[in-house]
């Protein structure tokens, strides 16, 4: 692969900006949320517009529409760290999202079918409000962990159930009534029915408890690719539950869990993975490792369903160089030069069918390559170039010079799959003065770089995810 592939539309986002429109202004991830795409099948509407298969990075704000088709997961992740994770079939709605001059919060978000899980933050001021709408519902939320699930009914019309792990609600229906739901409880309320006088208790079900030594930094990775964990930020996974030595996950899905284990200082790390069955405990895994400061080291379990779920053993703990090679999912592509990683990655498909890979790229790899090949063409030399990777997509800045002008440009760019291929976009710039001639060789640099690197990923693209440091293109095989 041509790195500059990559760094060109980055560094020339000027260029590409106009040459590929998103409809509008970009908006500000201070003031919106950033979507994160678990897997395929996730369209996103501006305002109004069409559907249209949304990136990761991409920013949501008032009156924007997400959906997840069949096979879709995403999250939207607010600017106050809370998020709401959707499952296949759901659809959401921004309703109002704006940041107090209190430094506050308003979410208001609208949910018509399916099931999404909400992580939302203690609220920081007495005007702050999170509030999620359905159509025989309001719920009212200030720091709570809950699932909510609107269900086509076969006389017509919905119904709405939270499940709440954490926190408390305030449910209202919309015919009539409050009831408060805290945690261990669940209310279920359909359209044209009161609210119920009192919330039952969940039943017992399958749960998951993984737990850290004091100081550690680690994550969960769970089958579908959704994350949560005390060095994620943020809760994808549904029922998780995070604090900072603790996972807690109800009704887990079986399968592989991945871990990713940190630490910021020098320490003797043990991880301890539970599962129970109501209180009763089911099957109990530790394992312990000693830490050096910011090592970065992954490992995973299978869990077995069933009436008694099962653990394996702990796979070995293993070295990485960025929590992208952690959690990532199927064969991990990591290492070696960037054009060499992506001819394994071809040897590999070519004998190998159908199998889940990963190709993974490191910002201070990036920013090396860039470095070492400052590139020069059409008149336009490009200088000083620095990129930085985090949830909102990958950011450069740089000098784009002619014979007569240096511009300060800078961008960001998001991505994701459509198609099957991997597609970038600028998705803000800023740059002044912006001469003609100057344009035009930046927009023929974008072009190049964005075709030539859609056909150089050697798999079908499912998922692209943007992480702190680093980012992901992952798929499966041709079949």
């Amino acid at each position: 692969m041509k790195v500059l592939v990559i760094l060109l539309l980055i560094v020339g986002g000027v260029g590409a900006f106009l040459y590929f429109p998103r409809g509008g202004a970009s908006t500000s991830a201070t003031n919106a949320a950033t979507l994160a795409i678990l897997n395929t099948a996730i369209e996103g509407s501006r305002a109004g517009a069409g559907f249209a298969p949304a990136l990761d990075g991409e920013v949501y704000a008032t009156g924007d529409l997400v959906r997840a088709n069949s096979d879709g997961r995403g999250v939207l992740t607010f600017f106050d760290a809370s998020s709401l994770s959707v499952d296949p079939g759901a659809q959401v709605k921004v309703i109002a999202l704006n940041r107090l001059p209190s430094d506050g919060i308003q979410v208001m978000i609208e949910q018509t079918l399916g099931r999404s899980w909400s992580s939302v933050q203690k609220l920081k001021t007495p005007d702050s409000k999170f509030e999620l709408r359905t159509p025989s519902t309001t719920a009212i939320v200030r720091g709570t962990a809950f699932l909510t699930l609107v269900q086509q009914l076969p006389t017509g019309g919905t119904q709405t159930t939270y499940q709440v792990d954490d926190g408390s609600l305030q449910v209202t229906a919309t015919a009539g009534g409050t009831v408060a739901v805290p945690a261990g409880t669940q209310v279920t309320i359909a359209e044209g029915a009161s609210a119920p006088a009192n919330p039952t208790p969940i039943p017992p079900s399958p749960r998951l408890e993984i737990t850290g030594s004091l100081g550690l930094g680690f994550l969960a990775v769970a089958p579908t690719g959704a994350t949560c964990g005390p060095a994620g930020g943020k809760a994808e996974i549904f029922g998780c539950v995070a604090t900072s030595s603790k996972i807690t996950v109800r009704d887990p899905a079986p399968g592989r869990w991945g871990l990713f284990l940190t630490s910021g200082a020098p320490l003797g790390a043990t991880i301890t993975v539970e599962a129970f069955v109501g209180t009763a405990r089911s099957a109990q895994r530790a394992t312990s490792r000693s830490l050096n400061a910011n090592d970065l080291v992954r490992s995973g379990i299978t869990l077995t369903g069933g009436p008694s779920p099962a653990l394996s053993p702990f796979e070995d703990m293993t070295p990485v160089a960025s929590v992208c090679a952690a959690t990532a999912p199927g064969r991990i592509f990591a290492n070696g030069t960037l054009d060499a990683r992506l001819e394994a990655v071809r040897a590999f498909a070519r004998d190998n069918r159908g199998i889940p890979v990963s190709v993974i790229y490191t910002e201070a790899e990036l920013n090396q390559s860039i470095a070492a090949n400052a590139p020069t063409t059409q008149g336009v030399t490009l200088n000083d170039a620095k990129i930085t990777i985090d949830g909102g997509g990958i950011h450069g800045t740089a000098k784009a010079a002619t014979q007569f002008i240096t511009l300060n440009a800078s961008a960001d760019v998001i991505g994701g799959p459509v198609g099957d291929k991997i597609t970038l976009r600028v998705s803000r710039l800023e740059a002044d003065p912006l001469p003609a001639g100057l344009l035009d060789a930046v927009r023929g640099l974008a072009d190049t770089s964005t075709g030539a690197f859609s056909s150089t990923i050697p798999f079908l693209v499912k998922q692209v995810s943007f992480r702190n440091g680093c980012f992901f293109v992952s798929g499966v095989t041709p079949p």
